[in-house]
């Protein structure tokens, strides 16, 4: 793990980056998985809290990984599934560049995040095949990660992988939020919003569900493959509207969703359709449990804590003013550090370099300093999966002297640079950058506050 950092604060940056490194490391799958799924010579056994499933009457069993977990979430998975006497077929893992590693027994496929690519479609057109050829026999294990929805496109029929795509980066662009980006990308799908299972029915299909959704819905993780849509053309109509790409959507596109609000049958299964009997779906880790580990390891070191805020989204703007805001109102006995999590969106108006957390840290500094100039503080604003936005970069670490650094050290205007998207280039200049690798999970994003 490569840290650039303000040395003068080096104590309290390595504090905050070692409880990171333990929230991680939690909801990783090689450490939890094994909590879930079980193998007998006969038996695979899934438990769901108080509740267990078991499969027995099955010859096959086939593991599928897709999202930015799936090289941990094979290993792991095969190595406990080497205890059954069952025929286990060749798996598939679908992952991000970053996380990138072949693993036996699985055939395995570099695609593309958070711009889909080619090599998703192969993928997926790989996928399908082997689906298409499964019986009423067979069990598949599919493991779901974030960053599923990118890494394995399928356009519809009369869509192109292009079009797809410019679509794609339109609503990464406009600040709709996960669940709006993943309703239209379910109904542009072959494999989204519960489709996977017209490719593998009558198979028996268990999915795995590591959440980077906040609020956990399971529909709208790695686009729900899987799970009841409850999402509608008409709905895609209005989120495009909203943002104005309606008039810059590619005709066939316009076309596609025009018909599907008309044509029933094109529309994503619903939770009383009949594929739905043949699956079931465990939430193995998210957010909310990475920030009561980092939590639990606070409190371990006797250090004073809380989870502050979850389910954090909305504009970075907004938020980092919020957070000031509320920082400002609280009575706080110092020093505290306060544990946040969720997903925050970015507004593109420049061309610039950066990701959110980069830009929530930058915008953070530029409001505690006008409301609160006095306080004292450290901030870590991470993506779990070690990728903040199109960076090298995992997010930032920043303190309350970075302003004064940005505005003697540098030849950058915080508000011009900001306008501009160029997080990444200011905190560069500061070594205030988290540059770590690819982590193996995803859970959307941590934010830690040091308050002395």
């Amino acid at each position: 793990m490569l840290i650039n950092s303000h040395r003068v604060f080096d104590n309290h940056n390595k504090l905050l980056l070692e409880l990171f490194k333990h929230g991680v490391s939690s909801v990783q799958p090689k450490n939890f998985l094994k909590k879930f799924l079980k193998v007998t010579k006969n038996k695979v056994i899934i438990f769901n809290g108080n509740k267990k499933k078991e499969y027995s009457s099955f010859k096959n069993v086939m593991p599928i990984c897709i999202g930015k977990a799936s090289v941990d979430m094979g290993k792991t998975a095969l190595s406990i599934l080497k205890k059954s006497q069952k025929n286990i077929l060749e798996g598939i893992i679908v992952v991000n560049q970053e996380n990138f590693s072949t693993v036996s027994g699985f055939k395995c496929f570099k695609s593309g995040h958070p711009v889909p690519n080619k090599n998703g479609l192969i993928a997926a057109k790989y996928l399908e095949k082997k689906l298409n050829v499964l019986d009423d026999d067979s069990l598949i294990l599919l493991f779901l990660s974030g960053g599923g929805s990118s890494l394995l496109p399928y356009p519809s029929a009369d869509i192109s992988l292009e079009e797809k795509i410019q679509i794609n980066k339109f609503l990464l662009a406009c600040g709709a939020n996960i669940k709006e980006i993943n309703t239209v990308r379910k109904h542009l799908s072959k494999i989204k919003g519960g489709n996977f299972l017209k490719m593998s029915y009558p198979a028996r299909v268990h999915t795995f569900i590591l959440s980077d959704v906040i609020g956990d819905d399971l529909s709208s993780i790695a686009s729900g493959p899987t799970v009841p849509d409850n999402t509608s053309f008409k709905d895609v109509k209005k989120i495009l509207q909203k943002y104005k790409i309606w008039d810059k959507t590619p005709p066939a596109v316009i076309n596609h969703i025009n018909r599907g609000i008309y044509d029933n049958k094109l529309e994503t299964p619903k939770k009383n359709s009949y594929l739905f009997n043949k699956v079931e779906n465990t939430l193995v880790g998210s957010n909310s449990f990475c920030l009561q580990n980092v939590n639990q390891m606070c409190k371990s070191k006797k250090l004073f804590s809380k989870i502050w805020k979850t389910n954090v989204e909305g504009d970075v703007i907004y938020l980092a003013r919020k957070f000031v805001n509320d920082i400002k109102k609280e009575k706080l006995k110092k020093p505290v550090i306060l544990i946040s999590g969720g997903e925050s969106t970015v507004k593109i108006k420049g061309n610039g370099k950066g990701g959110r957390n980069q830009e929530f840290a930058l915008h953070f500094i530029k409001y505690a300093n006008k409301y609160l100039p006095k306080l004292e503080f450290t901030l870590l604003s991470v993506g779990t999966d070690g990728r903040d936005g199109p960076t090298n970069a995992a997010g930032a670490i920043v303190n309350h002297k970075s302003l004064s650094f940005i505005n003697k050290s540098t030849c950058f205007k915080l508000e011009n640079e900001l306008n501009n998207n160029n997080s990444y280039e200011v905190l560069k200049k500061i070594n205030s950058l988290v540059i770590i690798e690819g982590t193996n999970t995803n859970v959307a994003d941590l934010q830690i506050i040091m308050i002395n």
